[in-house]
């Protein structure tokens, strides 16, 4: 549970599908966190941190809309910045997971996943 006295993280959310990610979005709300209005492709994801304050966490799914798919732009905002990145995905073939695996992501989350999985996930990824 976040403290009162520190500030409250802020996640951005980088999901295409629109069901999942308002789920994301209203899950993390609840758990007392701020989830930042969710992104579908990994273009926006970068125009995001480049044009706002870096959020504390990011909630990628691997498969996005665009040109960049999740690894791609992970790759990406690791060249630049030092965000904690969370991967997503519905697939759980080795080859695909062996691309994500590389860029030391915080956690994995298998899609469908449980409230209580996404909540460990994400405050060990912020180190609470």
């Amino acid at each position: 549970m976040v403290r009162e006295h520190m500030s409250v993280p802020s996640i951005l959310i980088a999901e295409d599908e629109g069901l999942i990610a308002l789920h994301l979005q209203e899950s993390l709300e609840k758990a007392g966190y701020n989830a930042l209005d969710p992104v579908s492709s990994g273009e926006d994801v970068i125009e995001y941190v480049n044009a706002h304050a870096h959020p504390d966490l990011i909630i990628m799914d691997i498969s996005l809309d665009g040109k960049l798919d999740g690894i791609g732009t992970a790759r990406e905002i690791r060249k630049r910045f030092d965000i904690p990145i969370i991967f997503l995905s519905a697939h759980t073939e080795e080859k695909r997971l062996a691309g994500a695996e590389d860029l030391a992501p915080f956690g994995f989350l298998g899609k469908p996943f449980a409230l209580s999985e996404l909540i460990l996930t994400v405050e060990k990824a912020l180190g609470r």
